[in-house]
């Protein structure tokens, strides 16, 4: 018969061990910005990557085993839609921030932009 403090620490365990994987998987994930291209770049981790910048070999100059590969092309085609989810909010940011700049510069009367306003001396 086990005890229940027993299987209460055990439960316990289970729950950090868990938590200490989440955590270490959000800390080694790369941020969107970078081009998918560049998460493997890593000369101490790989030595070898094909045309898009996935990896084919070890620093060892090892082929990657099947698991290895099939990891790795989980991160990667995680990675390529959060980059390309950034890249859309990115581009839409910067369009909206030059549709609204523009309009700044508008002399709110007459509607000319900035450079056309001539500055009235103070009378």
């Amino acid at each position: 018969r086990r005890d229940y403090f027993s299987e209460l620490d055990l439960e316990q365990k289970r729950q950090r061990q868990k938590h200490s994987k989440t955590d270490d998987n959000k800390q080694s994930s790369p941020t969107p910005d970078i081009p998918p291209q560049d998460i493997f770049r890593d000369g101490s981790k790989y030595s070898s990557w094909d045309e898009n910048g996935f990896p084919m070999k070890d620093a060892n100059g090892k082929e990657l085993s099947k698991a290895a590969t099939k990891k790795l092309k989980k991160i990667y085609d995680a990675h390529c839609k959060r980059h390309d989810t950034w890249k859309e909010q990115n581009k839409n940011n910067d369009d909206d921030s030059k549709s609204t700049n523009g309009d700044q510069n508008k002399d709110k009367t007459t509607g000319e932009t900035g450079d056309n306003l001539a500055v009235k001396p103070p009378q």
